[in-house]
């Protein structure tokens, strides 16, 4: 949840769906926020809603600026998380270049703030959010908006625990299982102090079976951003968490103008995003499925990454889940 100071003729309000924080109205888009995260509502324009939202960000993703009065601006070329706390649960994204005003310090996270306008119908009425948005905030708190995968590591690094650790599946979530002291594993990717291992070891035959022939799974975004030429073209089993349906233009021209797209977050339990396209005729079909609804989709990769961010392009070839019952 991000919290901000008490500030004049404001009022602490969560917000009732996702929502980007943008600089003006309709303007550039700087932070995204999961439906629940807390902000403090301002003056409305509009169909928009101004609002000032804070949190702690790692210090080594930002620089030291003076433009337009801010203090710092986020550098990290994947954005950077905001959170609760130092090294806390992820309450939202700031993108790169994002400008941010800095409100505190501690080891090597800064505490930030920031003014901007989100959509007035992700804003309730009073600070009392309604039954419906309580249950979406509720959803969003189980699988949190960092939007983009940790940049893969270039080149194999060895490593081994040096104490008894917890393995979790995603950075700031309770461990699923531990790790002695001195398991040797092998670096695939980093986000702020965390870092993603890869372990080997034994399981009986019985207790596993063969992927579909020509389909791959338990593939990460992390390994298809390392590895791009082994896995472009590849069929992937990916499970997503559906966010919107969007239509393609000049910003992604990996995806045909026009063409619409769902915005995923995923593969589950990675923190990403994928883009995956579907055909004209199934986009209110998409459209029409819950708040943030996950599903197992079996798609065809396109490309590892966008031009300008790394997210990747994959086709829709079926719905495995509950989207339209394995069609």
């Amino acid at each position: 949840m991000l919290v901000a100071g008490p500030l004049a003729a404001q009022e602490e309000r969560r917000l009732e769906a996702p929502a980007d924080l943008h600089r003006d109205p309709a303007g550039t888009p700087l932070v995204s926020l999961p439906a629940g995260a807390r902000v403090e509502a301002g003056k409305t324009d509009g169909d928009w809603h101004e609002v000032t939202v804070e949190g702690w960000i790692f210090r080594p993703s930002t620089s030291p600026t003076k433009r337009d009065g801010f203090d710092l601006v986020v550098t990290s070329q994947e954005g950077e998380n905001l959170r609760r706390a130092p090294n806390g649960p992820i309450v939202g994204r700031a993108r790169e270049g994002t400008l941010l005003e800095r409100v505190g310090e501690k080891g090597k996270w800064f505490r930030v703030r920031r003014d901007g306008w989100v959509p007035s119908n992700a804003v309730p009425a009073t600070a009392g959010a309604p039954a419906q948005g309580r249950a979406s905030a509720s959803r969003a708190r189980a699988a949190p908006v960092p939007p983009a995968v940790p940049p893969p590591v270039s080149s194999v690094e060895g490593v081994e625990t040096i104490r008894e650790t917890g393995l979790s599946r995603l950075p700031d979530s309770a461990p699923g299982s531990t790790l002695p002291a001195g398991t040797p594993a092998r670096v695939v990717a980093r986000s702020g102090q965390w870092v993603r291992v890869q372990v080997e070891g034994w399981v009986r035959e019985s207790d596993i079976k063969p992927a579909e022939a020509g389909v791959l799974a338990g593939i990460s975004a992390a390994e298809v951003q390392a590895s791009p030429d082994r896995f472009v073209g590849q069929t992937l089993d990916w499970r997503l968490q559906v966010i919107a349906v969007q239509v393609a233009d000049e910003l992604r021209p990996e995806i045909p103008a026009g063409q619409p797209y769902l915005l995923t977050r995923g593969p589950l339990p990675e923190p990403g995003f994928v883009y995956v396209t579907i055909p004209p005729e199934r986009a209110a079909e998409f459209r029409a499925l819950p708040p943030l609804h996950e599903a197992l989709m079996r798609v065809t990769l396109k490309a590892a990454r966008t031009r300008y961010l790394a997210t990747p392009v994959a086709e829709l070839v079926t719905t495995l889940g509950a989207a339209d019952g394995g069609r």
